[in-house]
Order: structure tokens, then sequence, then C-alpha cells
């Protein structure tokens, strides 16, 4: 089955392979040197440990890649009844594909980590630990798409719209700016991906100790919706 998989995802990895590349091109840590020799102004070098914030963004992108589409799109194109006319349970087929994208993700980030600091660097430094916030920001993400698969077919652009909002409400908020009233912002915030839970954590792997809480609560909000998503999957009957 994995082979199989293996083979149906080859097409997305390509897109994966151009996110990384994508994320190369806007890491600032991979760039820093040409910024100085351009004469502006650079920020702080948080040197490899800082690239945890790129190997979570890619990580979690990766999924949406990966799996957007998957269990909507099989429904849409009448495989979902040619996959499980045989005694094959939607359940065990789809959540080896959740798994096979997370490993493929972490993978996809780890690739980055080295190949990136060879490539800007000449040499590898090491950030390991930031594999740890890339598994994290995987899970939660690929519990948003995985119900969100389950519900509606327009998932990937839903999830894709859910990421930029999550991304540029972070940013505002880090600016001291709060774009939705503040009732309305609990309600988003326990919605939405937690970017909140997953900058402490970025904050922790810089500080040089895992922020254990925040990891809590980040791989919890993705396995409540990857639970939620089977639940969903097992009591509906899909044409």
């Amino acid at each position: 089955m994995i082979p199989v998989m293996l083979r149906g995802m080859l097409p997305r990895l390509a897109l994966v392979a151009l996110a990384g590349w994508m994320f190369y091109l806007l890491e600032p840590g991979f760039h820093e040197h040409a910024t100085e020799l351009a004469g502006e102004e650079v920020g702080l070098n948080l040197g490899y440990l800082g690239i945890a914030a790129s190997l979570s963004n890619l990580s979690a992108f990766s999924m949406l890649i990966l799996l957007g589409g998957s269990l909507s799109g099989d429904r849409a194109n009448g495989w979902y009844r040619m996959y499980f006319a045989h005694p094959t349970r939607p359940l065990a087929y789809y959540g080896v594909q959740w798994l096979l994208a997370l490993v493929l993700s972490v993978a996809a980030s780890a690739v980055f980590l080295v190949v990136g600091q060879i490539a800007a660097w000449g040499e590898f430094q090491g950030g390991w630990s930031g594999l740890w916030l890339a598994l994290l920001a995987a899970i939660s993400y690929g519990g948003m798409i995985a119900v969100l698969s389950v519900l509606i077919r327009g998932d990937t652009w839903v999830a894709l719209i859910l990421y930029i909002t999550n991304y540029v409400w972070l940013q505002a908020i880090s600016l001291g700016v709060q774009p939705v009233p503040g009732g309305f912002a609990d309600v988003l915030a326990l919605l939405l991906p937690p970017q909140l839970a997953l900058s402490d954590v970025f904050d922790g792997i810089l500080a040089g100790q895992i922020a254990w809480v925040p990891s809590a609560y980040a791989a919890g909000y993705g396995l409540f919706w990857l639970i939620v998503a089977g639940v969903l999957l097992r009591m509906r009957e899909w044409p």
C-alpha cells in the first residue's frame, strides 16, 4: 500500500520541493551575507536555530500539499467506492496516508535544514532541535486538513486561506495590533492552528529548551481534529 501511495504522491512531492526552494529564498538567515554586501540593515542573526521557523512553515505547508484534496478528491472522482469495494477500511487507508504525509513533511524539513545550510553557508552547522517544531506544525496543520477534507471538497483552498490568515494574524499580534475583537479572537485562537503555541515552542528552541506546555497544546490541537475526522469518516456514507 505504501509504495502505491508514494507513487501517487510524486507530483505533490515535486510541489513540496518547489515549496522548499521558496522557503529557502525567504529564509533571512541564508541570505544575511548578501544583505550585508548590499549595505542594508541586518536584523538579529539567530544562526542555525533561527531556521526552525522556516522548518515549521515548510512542514505545515507540505502537509497541505500532500493531503489537500485527497479524501474529498477521491469522493468527487468516484475512486472512494472503487478503493473500498474490497475489504479495506477507509480509516486504515487514510490513516496510513496521513502518517506517510507526516513522515515526508518532516523529512522535507530535515533535507531543507541540511541542504539549505550547505548551499548558503558551505557547511552544516546544526539545528536538529528545529525538527521538533516542524513535527508539531505538521501534526497541527495535518489535523486541520484532515477534517476539512472529510467535510468539504474545496479543502485545499480553504486550508491555504487559513494558513495565510494565521500567518498574517500572528504577524499583526507581534506588532501589537489586534485585528479582531477580543472575544472573537479567542474563538479563532481555538479553531485556527495554534500558531502562537508554535511561536512559544520556537522561542524555547532559541533558549535551548523544549516548551512542553505549548508543545502539548500544538500536538493536541492536531490530534483532536484528526480524531474528529476519523469519527466523521466512520459515521458518514460518502456518495
